[in-house]
């Protein structure tokens, strides 16, 4: 690709009808282009992006803004910089790349440090051999009532089993559905399990038309018929519920040792063994929390939350209710990842269930030194998102399913 070739295709990424193959090409050009040519590309993209309707644009200007102050000066005199030309070609590709590929940085913020403001400070590479992780996407197992296993990911698409008195069938986008075939009141109840590993989610239509979404590193039993007075699941990590509705039949999520009523609704629950905090948050509708025999009722926009007592503490945490985050609880499953003070320990068991790695630490990392605020696509590759996220003085490197951070 030649700088015309880059300017025209800059104009095409800003209107978001591209391939996969032409970013990659484009984000190549930008590695290895000199500051003059990342000058005009950025320009191009910018000049695209401004003639844009305004409501078509997730553009954060802060950040944008740091870009242009960090292009080459107009009088030449480039001893007045203090970013290096090859901080400022990352960056320019790594703006592109949150803007294009519907991940961007809000904001990072750092404690305790005293240090200049973000713009004035280096990227910090990754050491090591090159190495990269590809995001997770739709992966998951199927566990029949006979024990038999189905690699989803790698099924054909249409019918797959008949399971009790439903039909289970598989769509070409991450779904698996149920669909009753005859009167399961009469039948035998038979359990199936869905199984998301490390890096994978995927999509449940439970025989009843409630929609299940299920994240990383998560599963879900259930009925392949509900039959009787109660509709019953049970999960292990997070899932998110669109319950349908159905006053006469109530809808129960069991998550270890909680139970959510519903009767139609949508929530998230997040009870992954490795988080400090149990949480279910209520988007639309009204659930009651059964905890310890004692039941909590949720309005919309409220979570229900269980503190992890720390180890060898022998007291049975108790549930509270606060004022919840939908935004944020919720991108997981629109495709993103959101922190809000997140510390880096946080933010690390997420990328760790996404890209299916393991976290090492090297040396002292303070577990208060950074907060991390943002939003970043789930779409990225472990080396990009990294890219962003250590602005500050905490390197890494990966090498295989090992990531190893250090101050």
């Amino acid at each position: 690709m030649n700088l015309e070739q880059a300017l025209q295709r800059a104009e095409k990424l800003a209107s978001g009808l591209y391939s996969p193959d032409e970013l990659h090409e484009f984000l190549f050009f930008m590695d290895s282009a000199d500051p003059m040519q990342v000058n005009q590309v950025v320009e191009a993209y910018q000049e695209a992006i401004d003639n844009q309707p305004a409501h078509q644009l997730q553009v954060d200007p802060d950040f944008m803004s740091r870009l242009k102050a960090l292009r080459p000066a107009d009088s030449g005199d480039h001893r007045a910089r203090i970013i290096p030309v090859r901080w400022i070609r990352w960056l320019a590709a790594a703006v592109l790349i949150l803007l294009i590929a519907g991940a961007y940085l809000l904001n990072l913020s750092k404690k305790h440090t005293g240090e200049p403001p973000l713009a004035d400070q280096p990227f910090i590479n990754s050491t090591g051999p090159k190495n990269d992780l590809p995001p997770g996407g739709n992966k998951a197992v199927l566990t029949l009532s006979g024990g038999r296993q189905i690699i989803l990911d790698s099924a054909e698409q249409g019918d797959l089993t008949i399971q009790g008195n439903a039909r289970v069938s598989q769509t070409g986008n991450g779904k698996l559905v149920y669909k009753s075939v005859g009167n399961a009141s009469g039948a035998v109840t038979t359990y199936n399990t869905l199984t998301t590993p490390r890096g994978g989610q995927y999509q449940l239509k439970l025989p009843d038309g409630t929609q299940v979404w299920l994240n990383a590193a998560s599963s879900i039993t259930y009925p392949t018929a509900f039959a009787g007075r109660e509709r019953k699941v049970r999960i292990t990590g997070e899932a998110y519920f669109e319950v349908a509705k159905n006053a006469d039949w109530p809808f129960f999520v069991e998550e270890n040792d909680l139970v959510i009523k519903v009767l139609g609704t949508r929530f998230d629950v997040n009870g992954y063994d490795n988080e400090p905090i149990r949480k279910t948050l209520l988007v639309e509708g009204s659930v009651n929390i059964v905890y310890q025999k004692t039941e909590s009722h949720l309005e919309p926009g409220m979570q229900a939350q269980v503190q992890r007592a720390p180890g060898g503490d022998q007291r049975k945490p108790v549930l509270t209710i606060i004022p919840g985050n939908i935004e944020q609880t919720l991108a997981w499953k629109n495709g993103f990842f959101a922190f809000a003070n997140a510390d880096l320990p946080t933010v690390m068991r997420q990328l760790a269930r996404w890209y299916d790695v393991d976290v090492n630490y090297e040396g002292v990392i303070p577990k208060d030194a950074f907060e991390f605020n943002g939003k970043i696509g789930r779409t990225l590759t472990l080396e990009q998102v990294l890219k962003l996220l250590t602005q500050t003085h905490v390197h890494y490197t990966i090498r295989g399913k090992q990531l190893t951070i250090r101050p």
